[in-house]
């Protein structure tokens, strides 16, 4: 019997906002792959899902750092119809200060955040593109957008994610693929975000299943991007007209007069 219900693929599917996509995504009909760094986490919500939706529920546990990993999850985008949404959730904590950090250390954050990110979201596209439909989520911090608010490569790591998400927009758009921007603030993400165990409350942590569920309204709404924590878009948009009228000004053939030598 062929498959009915639509497919979506979960990364980090062991953190909170993982598990919580995953969740709410079997709940609304897909049936859903939880790519994780760990079993034990999908595996507890697998069975409530089994329990309670009829979402069939696969989990997978690839080394990401390594080719043969990133290799396998790639090839999963070529079997079957393919995935109709990915979410796209990778990401490692802040490490040490640059001058501080070991080289195994940058190589791991890197690999990750930005290696492996890049890979997956670039099988994404390719399948999608292919068929000419589906749709990439891609969860991202703006700590991006502020390099001085967190240590080492990571804030790197996430401006990086930024450019690639609105690239990737750019890109797919004409190919019939949404690409969402999620971009989220402070949230509690180190608990386990079901009922039974109450999140630790701490100034200015927005909860995971506030950023979730508000990033799936944003998803409804076809946003190419969603903050959940912005109260005012106006902000935003605001952000944007000065970042391209920067843009305009710096595009041009003249020196600034600043920098003339006097003669």
């Amino acid at each position: 019997m062929s498959r009915t219900h639509p497919k979506a693929l979960v990364t980090y599917a062991s953190c909170a906002i993982g598990l919580l996509y995953a969740d709410r995504l079997a709940r609304r009909g897909y049936d859903v792959v939880m790519l994780a760094n760990g079993a034990d986490r999908p595996a507890a919500l697998a069975r409530i899902l089994q329990a309670e939706t009829d979402a069939a529920v696969e989990i997978i546990t690839p080394n990401l750092c390594t080719d043969r990993g990133l290799d396998d999850v790639e090839a999963s985008f070529a079997r079957g119809t393919g995935f109709d949404v990915v979410v796209n959730n990778l990401g490692l904590p802040p490490g040490k200060a640059l001058a501080e950090a070991s080289a195994p250390d940058l190589d791991r954050l890197i690999g990750t955040n930005v290696r492996a990110y890049t890979r997956i979201s670039a099988a994404a596209a390719r399948s999608m593109a292919l068929r000419r439909h589906g749709a990439i989520i891609n969860v991202a911090s703006a700590v991006g957008i502020a390099p001085e608010t967190a240590t080492g490569v990571y804030c790197a790591s996430k401006a990086f994610l930024i450019a690639l998400a609105r690239t990737m927009q750019h890109e797919l758009g004409h190919h019939g693929v949404y690409v969402q921007l999620v971009l989220t603030a402070a949230i509690r993400t180190d608990v386990w975000p079901f009922a039974g165990c109450e999140a630790e409350l701490l100034p200015g942590m927005m909860s995971a299943a506030d950023v979730v569920d508000a990033a799936l309204v944003g998803f409804d709404r076809r946003e190419p991007l969603t903050i959940p924590s912005l109260a005012k878009a106006s902000q935003w948009a605001r952000y944007e007209h000065a970042r391209k009228t920067l843009l305009d000004d710096l595009v041009n053939g003249e020196l600034a007069p600043r920098y003339r030598r006097l003669v």
